[in-house]
């Protein structure tokens, strides 16, 4: 087949080199362009009107063909590139990034690139794009493509009934400014009432890959006057205020409105500029041929920035030499991928002699192989990674497995007894050693723990979204508790430090911490465990709570490695003094002994002692890690913890036996 290719416009290019360097900017340091992301959506208002531009130049007497030689071009022109990315990137991540219960997130994320649905799987994890952590995750960037991408699934059909009805029916002109009228007003209402949703999903971006094609549908059927290049400037003025000023509104209704209306400005005025004699200085500065090829690399720049900042982000760290290597590297990895990967498929002569319908079953056959590439990578990652923390057992707090042996422990007061574990992500960080000490003891283990939902946190009243989690746990073991059984109740009772200054010294940075904690709080937190120390007294079940445990300004599992114990994250150490430990907890340690002493079955478990000397409080047991994070428990640590555990348990075996 050979068919008219629409004439390229250097403008064009010039306009997606400013949004991948404007989004590329944002994602190194916010700072630089604090509106930045909207580069991404420049990129959707020219994506819908250079795809409009391509689908006009082709035959539309026969739907089918129309439409199969649409999507032969698109696989052609995008999945190449994206597939070598992807399988690259989840093979570097295997390697180098740390495991941590966030990968599950980022592996989910991946797989969904693959079929175009990543943007679906970051709405449903529920994960603000600006939010800490979601800098980490090396697939993030694909949400765009999956918008793009199921665009591509419905937009066609629509060209094609405006390419065959334009003349004859008047409706069939209407269909598009109707559709992304409504998406704008849904996008509206969607920002305020599902934010995460409006930002990753179709529906409230569709207008504004429409709006490119509107535009396109007006241009092509009207020779635009020169002057129209006047739009040029205004239009860019409103691009440089999105990039700029954009974060102090909602997005994408109405944050993204400037920044599309600007891009529908200089496509007018660059449309203008094709027809005239002489382009205007701000469309030649466009069409500056360093800019331009940039432009041609924009797709590549684009899937290859991200993987390589977050990769650099989880080792080295943005600094030093990393901040002048990254652009080089960028550029070189994109170059690469647009003219040995980009490039040759497209130009290559079965792509031209294939039957569109043979095309898309070898694009699928070869997704289904990456994708295959892709699982068994994900699979196999603690076998492939050369970080330490690919030693599941020692890092991550699981249950023990059951082809494990397990010495047992001969406490006939104790078997049969239900051992109840519930609390927040601190209370899972004890799977390990609840689970050996079940299998020593003959107890029954159950575990119902909520991330971020603590239970009797001595530091303030917990989260009114808990409180239908607090009362299932109760409920729980109200209705299967007996007299004698245990209850672990296991949180975060510490402030955290990670998000903590201390450029002013570590003494005025606790000092600080300490002074944080109000009259207000404490009475809060004595008041709700209070009220759950009362419903569980008439069941006459034993309840343990663990004091609070020493917290860290660095996270071990990223900085246990040679290549990330320079980064950046771990410039607060592995280590912290004893005393300010001891200074820290003391108002919680203090409320402990008041509810010990008004609950008889309450016993404090302190592990404090266990995991630090005099001195120092320490997340590693010389090679060994006692924490994975700042705060939580690794399962090296668990084991440790374990003998006094198990003591604790047979005095309470011996007790409640008298």
């Amino acid at each position: 087949m050979s068919y008219t290719t629409p004439r390229r416009d250097n403008a064009i290019d010039g306009l997606r080199a400013l949004a991948v360097i404007a989004v590329i900017l944002f994602h190194v340091d916010a700072t630089l362009l604090p509106g930045g992301f909207t580069g991404v959506d420049l990129f959707f208002v020219v994506s819908g009107f250079v795809i409009s531009q391509s689908l006009a130049s082709r035959p539309n007497d026969h739907a089918g063909r129309f439409l199969l030689d649409f999507y032969r071009r698109r696989v052609l022109r995008l999945l190449p590139a994206l597939l070598l990315v992807l399988l690259v990137t989840f093979l570097l991540s295997a390697l180098l990034i740390p495991r941590a219960w966030r990968n599950e997130q980022f592996d989910q994320t991946g797989l969904g690139a693959l079929l175009g649905v990543s943007n679906f799987v970051l709405a449903w994890q529920g994960g603000d794009y600006f939010s800490p952590g979601a800098d980490l995750n090396p697939f993030l960037h694909t949400w765009t493509l999956g918008v793009e991408e199921q665009f591509y699934l419905l937009f066609p059909l629509l060209f094609l009934v405006w390419l065959r009805g334009r003349h004859t029916q008047a409706w069939s002109q209407w269909l598009l400014p109707v559709l992304a009228l409504a998406s704008l007003c849904f996008g509206a209402w969607q920002t305020r009432s599902a934010p995460v949703s409006a930002f990753y999903l179709l529906p409230a971006r569709f207008w504004e890959l429409a709006s490119g094609a509107l535009l396109y549908q007006f241009v092509a059927t009207r020779r635009l006057p020169p002057h129209w290049q006047g739009w040029a400037l205004p239009g860019m003025l409103l691009l440089v205020v999105g990039f700029l000023f954009v974060p102090e509104l909602l997005s994408p209704v109405p944050g993204v409105i400037g920044t599309v209306v600007g891009t529908l400005m200089l496509l007018a005025a660059a449309t203008a500029a094709a027809s005239a004699q002489r382009a205007q200085p701000l469309l030649r500065a466009l069409q500056w041929r360093p800019l331009a090829y940039l432009g041609r690399l924009s797709y590549g720049l684009y899937l290859w920035h991200w993987p390589l900042l977050v990769l650099l982000r989880w080792t080295y760290g943005m600094q030093g030499i990393a901040l002048w290597a990254y652009p080089v590297l960028l550029l070189m990895l994109a170059s690469a991928s647009y003219h040995w990967v980009e490039c040759p498929v497209r130009a290559a002569g079965w792509g031209k002699r294939w039957h569109p319908g043979k095309i898309l079953l070898v694009a699928m056959a070869g997704l289904g192989v990456s994708t295959a590439a892709a699982w068994t990578t994900v699979q196999y990652t603690d076998s492939l990674s050369l970080s330490t923390t690919g030693d599941g057992y020692t890092w991550r707090a699981q249950r023990q497995p059951k082809w494990m042996p397990v010495e047992t422990i001969d406490a006939p007061a104790l078997a049969g007894r239900n051992l109840f574990v519930a609390g927040d992500s601190h209370a899972a960080a004890y799977r390990n050693m609840v689970s050996i000490a079940a299998r020593q003891f003959d107890l029954n283990l159950h575990m119902d723990e909520r991330g971020g939902c603590s239970i009797v946190n001595l530091l303030r009243a917990s989260s009114d979204q808990c409180a239908p989690y607090l009362e299932r746990v109760l409920s729980g073991i109200e209705r299967d508790a007996r007299p004698g059984d245990i209850v672990l109740l296991a949180s975060l009772r510490m402030p955290e430090l990670r998000d903590v200054d201390f450029s002013g010294g570590e003494e005025a940075a606790f000092a600080t911490l300490r002074n944080k904690r109000s009259a207000t709080d404490e009475a809060a937190a004595e008041r709700e465990a209070d009220d759950v120390l009362a419903r569980l007294e008439p069941l006459k079940v034993q309840v343990i709570i663990d004091a609070p445990l020493p917290v860290f300004r660095s996270a071990a599992y990223r900085c246990s490695d040679a290549f990330n114990r320079m980064n950046p994250a771990c410039a607060g150490g592995l280590s912290v003094p004893r005393a300010q430990m001891e200074a820290l907890r003391a108002p919680q340690m203090a409320l402990l002994q008041r509810l010990a002493a008004r609950y008889p079955a309450v016993h404090i478990w302190d592990p404090m002692p266990l995991l630090c000397t005099a001195e120092r409080c320490t997340a590693m047991d010389g090679e060994q890690p006692l924490f994975f994070d700042q705060d939580h428990l690794s399962g090296h640590g668990n084991r440790v913890l374990l003998p006094d555990f198990d003591r604790l348990l047979l005095r309470i075996g011996q007790g409640t036996e008298e």
